[in-house]
């Protein structure tokens, strides 16, 4: 089988069901009820987020991302919201989990990601988000995130690079991960899948580790500071491995 065509067949092999009546749309429907409980006349909406708004989601990490944004005027800032969210949803018994920015949890057989975030003023759509590992508050923008990704036309390369992170138990954070690969593809040409997911490997292999990995919404957000040291390390490592095995089956399977 063609390079090409055996990529192909692995990102169909990890495919997820979508659109209205998926299981992960239906999750994301029982949870409005409790969020807005929650969230009361402060709630500014509940949005598909993440790797399911931006097509990149793949079988074996979260099925669906919800950001709650939450109003200005919104009592608290977003650490202390972030717990009383944690506590309230622990309250109506959905065992949750904290996360690097959100609150996961399983509902309906799926894996749901809830990002509590307040909106800056001034009409921006900004965000302040909550970093549970460092405890710090980050301003972002998730339309900037979502906006980014979809016009990189490498969506293929970022599921199959989640894939290839998935089956080796590596820990590269989606949003980080899918940078990296606009950023590895940046003078790559388009709908190459097999040949442009060797220059991502390339690209891991020997600049992921003291490359700054930036939030395009806020530069001085460096997303890429979420790994330690020997976290990429461990990622580099399994590129240059995956580099060696020249057989695509031994490379994502």
């Amino acid at each position: 089988m063609l390079p090409d065509a055996y990529v192909s067949s692995i990102l169909a092999k990890y495919d997820l069901p979508s659109g209205e009546g998926s299981p992960a749309e239906l999750a994301a429907a029982d949870l409005k009820k409790p969020i807005t409980e929650w969230a009361g006349r402060f709630l500014l909406g509940i949005h598909l987020s993440g790797s399911y708004a931006k097509g990149t989601r793949v079988r074996g990490a979260t099925d669906i991302d919800l950001l709650v944004s939450l109003g200005p005027r919104t009592p608290l800032d977003i650490d202390k919201l972030y717990e009383r969210f944690f506590d309230f949803l622990k309250g109506k018994g959905y065992n949750p989990r904290r996360q690097s920015v959100s609150i996961g949890l399983q509902l309906r057989g799926v894996a749901v990601d809830l990002i509590p975030a307040k909106q800056e003023w001034g009409g921006s759509n900004d965000h302040r988000i909550f970093e549970t590992e460092h405890q710090r508050i980050t301003r972002t923008n998730f339309d900037t995130h979502l906006q980014v990704v979809k016009d990189s036309d490498v969506i293929e390369e970022i599921r199959l690079l989640k894939i290839w992170r998935n089956v080796r138990k590596l820990r590269l954070p989606s949003f980080c991960l899918e940078l990296v690969v606009i950023d590895a593809l940046r003078r790559q040409a388009h709908h190459q899948p097999a040949a442009n997911m060797e220059v991502v490997l390339q690209y891991l292999k020997e600049v992921f580790v003291a490359a700054p990995i930036r939030d395009p919404a806020n530069f001085e957000n460096r997303v890429s500071d979420d790994l330690m040291k020997h976290e990429k390390l461990a990622i580099s490592e399994a590129a240059a491995e995956s580099l060696k095995r020249g057989d695509w089956a031994k490379i994502v399977w």
